[in-house]
């Protein structure tokens, strides 16, 4: 299981291409959660973590 600052790390060079809100959208959470994990205030429960390391592999 990735950790949350690889995730994170992923998540930070992804939305320079693709905007915050559509990968949320995408993998089914609110996207204040997405903006307060991306700055670090937050981690994500570990089924969101995932989904969201998935599709960040794929894009």
């Amino acid at each position: 299981m990735p950790t949350q600052q690889e995730v994170r790390e992923k998540l930070i060079k992804v939305a320079e291409r693709e905007k915050q809100t559509y990968i949320a959208k995408q993998i089914g959470m609110p996207k204040k959660a997405l903006s307060a994990f991306k700055v670090g205030r937050k981690d994500l429960w570990p089924e969101h973590l995932i989904k969201l390391n998935d599709y960040l592999d794929n894009h």
